[in-house]
């Protein structure tokens, strides 16, 4: 029996502690999104983001980048935001447009307001392991709660994660290994026999390439707990990078698509805004 990891109630429960720790601040937290206006995806969840965000109690203010930017105007917008005091978070919304470096971005962002944990600073705390306030990437640390709310262990177990991205496999190879994960990353440039190899060891399976039904249920070890990270659209409806069909009956635990991890993505953002804005308001 397979048992659904339901991103939507625990997010939840997220944004109820985040609305109580909102009003508890003598200000309204402030979170600054720059984004890609041309790039549909990247618009839906700017606009879900806004929403939400405002539910909570909190405001946004959503910056564009137009398609002739250069790295180094984002840059300035940048730290325009950094000495803004109004603002307490700012948000880089991947991918930007044209040939901006988006790592130079991401770590132009100071770090008291680098609310998705992007930068070299933060990310660089993350993989020492460090006893000191950092932010973690929204997505990662998302899963990692889903996974403590279900009480699902991680100590000793073989976790799998598939896909080498700063904003999701990297930090998550990290938070899995903080958590005493033995870790084994692919990525694309993975021999496909070496991929099923893992995924026959994998206790845990994280996935996030972005290819729809990459990964069926016959690939994995029974019982492993799966945690689909992708998001595609395929004849018009929102589908995994797992076969999720196929991965039922297999899996012990699977999150669906859409449900699972997207809406612990966006409420862990606004619960790292809160944050940020705690911490500066000390």
């Amino acid at each position: 029996m397979t048992e659904i990891l339901d991103g939507k109630a625990v997010a939840k429960l997220t944004n109820e502690e985040t609305a109580k720790r909102v009003a508890a601040l003598p200000f309204t937290p402030k979170l600054a999104v720059i984004y890609d206006p041309e790039n549909g995806g990247s618009e839906l969840y700017v606009g879900m983001k806004s929403r939400k965000a405002a539910r909570l109690g909190m405001e946004t203010v959503d910056i564009a980048v137009p398609a002739d930017a250069d790295t180094a105007s984002v840059v300035a917008t940048v730290k325009q935001l950094n000495e803004d005091s109004s603002i307490q978070g700012i948000l880089v919304q991947s991918p930007l447009p044209g040939e901006i470096d988006e790592q130079v971005i991401f770590s132009a962002v100071a770090p008291a307001k680098d609310v998705d944990g992007l930068g070299a600073f933060s990310q660089g705390l993350l993989f020492a392991d460090a006893p000191a306030e950092y932010t973690v990437a929204a997505t990662p640390k998302g899963v990692m709660t889903l996974l403590e709310h279900y009480h699902i262990p991680t100590k000793g177990k073989r976790a799998l994660v598939v896909g080498r991205s700063q904003l999701f496999g990297r930090p998550m190879m990290a938070l899995m290994l903080n958590a005493d994960a033995t870790v084994t990353i692919a990525h694309r440039y993975t021999p496909a026999e070496d991929l099923k190899a893992a995924l026959k060891q994998a206790d845990i399976v994280m996935v996030g390439v972005g290819i729809p039904n990459f990964i069926k249920g016959e690939d994995l070890q029974e019982g492993a707990v799966v945690v689909d990270v992708g998001m595609n659209v395929v004849d018009g409806k929102a589908v995994g990078d797992v076969d999720f069909a196929s991965a039922q009956g297999i899996a012990s635990y699977i999150t669906p698509v859409p449900g699972g991890v997207g809406p612990m993505t966006i409420a862990t953002l606004l619960e790292n805004t809160v944050t940020a804005a705690e911490l500066q308001a000390k």
